[in-house]
């Protein structure tokens, strides 16, 4: 599987994990011990975990609000530095990383890996000075709508396509990158699989609610991989069967 990689999402909200369930026409968000959910998802074989921090920037710059911290991120960044001493396995973080010093702050925890967002679509300066600290630990979300980039200062072109933004940034030291379509997940489109890989390597970080879906991302050549979250959270699939949907996909590659 090392061609393809299922990386299980936990949602972190004042310093708790969600787990969601189904009532009636919509979902309920229960808060568990974050700890207990990684431990399931990593005894199930996940290589990596990526933790969303639902409450905002950990670190907010001095001159934006005088350094002031939010009491639910604060207690998300806890929860984070448990995680990264309890876990031998890799984390990867988005939410919250907004500039230089909050990068800094959490690989320095231990997460493996840092995601900014649309930070890093308007500060390639900030960008630049996070590879040149650890490049390794540098990931870029690119967000699109319907396949274009919703915003970017790297290219004078508001019509650039997501391949040329990540061009722009492998130029500037970018490893990693994960695509992710705004729209997908609440039109019920399903992933943009094949927009994705024009990225190359990237992971799809959207859209993805059933094996189906898995199946459609590990066939398709280009993508390294995908970000699950709710169905996995909401147990509408298993992590075991994930894999094997994501295997049944890799065998269809051509």
């Amino acid at each position: 599987m090392s061609d393809f990689i299922i990386i299980p999402a936990i949602e972190l909200r004042g310093g708790l994990g969600l787990r969601y369930e189904s009532v009636g026409m919509g979902t309920r968000a229960s808060r568990v011990d974050p700890v207990s959910l990684a431990k399931e998802y990593i005894d199930a074989g996940a290589p990596m975990l990526h933790l969303y921090n639902l409450d905002g920037p950990f670190i907010v710059s001095a001159v934006e609000h005088s350094g002031s911290v939010l009491a639910g991120a604060e207690r998300n960044l806890t929860v984070v530095g448990e995680l990264a001493q309890t876990f031998k396995t890799p984390l990867q973080l988005s939410g919250g990383v907004r500039d230089f010093d909050s990068f800094k702050v959490i690989t320095q925890m231990g997460v493996k890996r840092a995601c900014f967002g649309s930070a890093a679509m308007r500060d390639p300066a900030m960008v630049k000075q996070a590879v040149a600290h650890n490049a390794d630990a540098v990931v870029v979300f690119i967000d699109t709508k319907d396949g274009v980039p919703v915003s970017q200062d790297w290219i004078p072109d508001a019509k650039v396509s997501a391949a040329q933004l990540a061009g722009a940034l492998r130029e500037a030291g970018v490893k990693s990158f994960i695509y992710q379509d705004i729209g997908a997940e609440a039109a019920g489109a399903g992933p943009r699989a094949a927009d994705a890989a024009t990225i190359g390597g990237a992971i799809l970080g959207s859209g993805v609610t059933t094996l189906e879906h898995i199946r459609k991302c590990a066939a398709t050549k280009g993508l390294a991989g995908v970000i699950v979250g709710k169905p996995l959270a909401m147990k509408t699939f298993t992590y075991k069967q994930a894999l094997d949907a994501a295997k049944e996909g890799l065998a269809a590659r051509k």
